[in-house]
């Protein structure tokens, strides 16, 4: 999977079911936030789309999704909701996807290896 820009972060995710730190990949490549499946399933209830989503990795390789999860996601002392897309393989447990970044106005300090806060206000612009 091609990445063009991503930092790592633990994380707390809260579901419906359980909390837990989790790695955190914030991957500028990636249009959408996506979860692993078995972790999905041990942190919430998935729900299915009404509409199944197809996507296309950088490698070429396309995904098929039938669910997705509403996760908490706590950065910077605050909680933020993301929509996740429920995939078998993926490199970390969950992406935060560019959309999800650019809604939420994180960016990525690739020289520090960190997330930019600087503009992060924990309310999601209506975009």
């Amino acid at each position: 999977m091609l990445c063009l820009g991503v930092v790592r972060q633990e994380l707390l995710i809260r579901g419906d079911r359980r909390s837990k730190k989790l790695a955190v990949l914030f991957d500028s490549g990636a249009s959408r936030s996506l979860i692993r499946s078995d972790v999905a399933v041990e942190l919430c209830t998935p729900r299915k789309l009404l509409v199944p989503r197809e996507f296309v990795a950088a490698n070429g390789n396309r995904v098929v999704c039938s669910y997705f999860c509403e996760l908490a996601v706590e950065i910077g002392g605050r909680e933020v909701g993301v929509e996740a897309f429920l995939v078998d393989k993926l490199p970390v447990p969950i992406i935060f996807g560019a959309l999800d970044m650019e809604a939420y106005r994180i960016k990525l300090d690739l020289a520090r290896e960190a997330l930019d806060l600087t503009e992060f206000t924990g309310y999601m612009l209506a975009v």
